[in-house]
């Protein structure tokens, strides 16, 4: 039985509440001294002007993040149209099918003017794939034929240059498309598994209605490129469910929630014209000379730009899905109040971990077999290294988060056995028992990063 944490007092609160924010603020300075380097050494590459008045120059080197705030400039009209329609339809309560059929239209349009009928071919194949594998009713089969593809993706360098070779893209849309074929595997599975449970086929018209049903779920636009992951069931039910109206105070809601995330654009734009951590981290001799402050302060700071640019790109995404009646994941949480490896796996991509929990780690870990939690968790982290990249530094990454949850798993046993809460009960008070169990969860913090 878990109790509630005794509460410290308010002074003390404080006192932790105030050394933490200093400590953060004066590694960040730190980060921003080193930055010094460039103007010294006037090493501008892949610097711009970007904000000219602020007399700075721009950190250009995060490639992702500039290539996704450009795309999504193209796409949020497209989006905006989609939503405009899609509620015109719901609002004359016309069949889900045609609601459905229009999501499919919409982003087909899009493809087509983005990146041509290749486009479209290529990213039609997971649908194609989805409904094949529904009419095989093997849930075995699906695992094998998903993983296949991400394995032969993966490490066979030929196979993509051979199909982006066919469909004739340009670098940029072959980035996006390839985003979007990856979050297409997890919708495959998604919906895969989802249909084998509960899809029976009765009639041609039947079977046909569910095609389109498959196809609009991983082809809906708003989360097709960036995410977040929104699991087939919330999906069709969001859809299925009669439309909420939109109020003037749900209108007021939404709109402030798109202005919050265009607020973080811009403040990480400006935090990109002082502390120049990402420029730093393409310097590795620049990273050896940094002293321990400036060291822990890069790495916030990477962490603190990478957590941005998913608040940004998901919060976005998942905005538009809302205003469309789409039961979307909230953003992430912000990683600053993240400190153990468990809570970053639930708060920080939460469509991706309620994938991770509804069609990987929960159905392995019902088979009865030894140590299937501990199975489970380690097929689980193989499969996002999978999915997110076969590359060194994914590895590292991977299995500091597998290790980190182990340990995070390997400190609750011990904290829950008798012998510890005896020990426990008769050497620390409760207030003790909070600061003693809060000093052992910061030490796994900075591997979060």
């Amino acid at each position: 039985m878990k109790h509630m944490a005794a509460k410290l007092n308010k002074y003390e609160v404080r006192f932790y509440f105030l050394t933490w924010i200093i400590g953060v603020l004066y590694s960040v300075y730190h980060v921003y001294l080193a930055g010094d380097y460039f103007y010294t050494h006037r090493n501008f590459y892949q610097f711009t002007d970007e904000w000219s008045w602020l007399k700075r120059k721009y950190d250009n080197y995060d490639d992702e993040w500039n290539i996704w705030l450009e795309f999504m400039k193209k796409l949020v009209p497209w989006i905006v149209v989609q939503l405009l329609i899609s509620q015109l339809l719901k609002h004359i309560k016309t069949p889900k099918t045609v609601i459905y059929s229009w999501y499919i239209i919409v982003t087909s349009i899009f493809l087509w003017n983005f990146c041509g009928f290749g486009g479209i071919l290529y990213l039609l194949i997971s649908p194609c794939i989805v409904c094949l594998l529904t009419s095989l009713q093997s849930k075995k089969l699906v695992y094998v034929v998903y993983i296949t593809i991400l394995v032969v993706f993966q490490y066979s360098s030929l196979f993509s240059k051979f199909i982006f070779s066919c469909i004739n893209v340009d670098s940029i849309s072959e980035y996006v498309l390839i985003l979007a074929f990856f979050w297409l595997q997890l919708r495959g599975i998604n919906c895969s598994i989802d249909n084998i449970n509960n899809y029976k086929h009765e009639n041609l018209i039947g079977f046909f209605k569910n095609i389109i049903q498959c196809t609009a779920y991983c082809w809906y636009l708003p989360n097709l490129f960036f995410g977040p992951h929104i699991l087939y069931h919330k999906f069709i039910r969001s859809v299925d469910e009669p439309a909420e109206k939109f109020t003037l105070h749900r209108i007021i809601k939404h709109l402030l929630n798109l202005l919050r995330f265009t607020f973080w654009i811009f403040f990480t734009k400006l935090m990109f014209h002082f502390v120049y951590s990402t420029a730093l981290s393409h310097h590795p001799y620049l990273v050896k000379k940094l002293n321990a402050w400036a060291f822990y302060g890069m790495g916030y700071c990477m962490g603190q730009y990478f957590s941005n640019k998913y608040v940004v790109f998901y919060g976005v995404a998942g905005e538009f899905s809302r205003m469309d009646d789409i039961d979307a994941p909230p953003p992430p949480k912000c990683i600053g109040r993240i400190h153990l490896y468990s809570d970053m796996w639930k708060h920080f991509d939460r469509g991706l971990y309620e994938f991770l929990v509804r069609c990987l780690y929960g159905p392995i870990s019902e088979i009865n077999i030894p140590f299937r939690k501990l199975v489970a968790s380690f097929i689980t982290f193989v499969f996002i290294y999978l999915w997110h990249g076969v590359h060194k530094y994914v590895l590292i990454w991977t299995v500091l988060n597998f290790l980190g949850v182990m340990v995070e798993v390997i400190a609750n046993t011990i904290g829950n056995s008798s012998v510890y809460i005896k020990w426990q009960e008769k050497f620390l008070s409760p207030r003790n028992t909070r600061r003693f169990n809060c000093y052992f969860m910061i030490h796994q913090f900075p591997f979060l990063f």
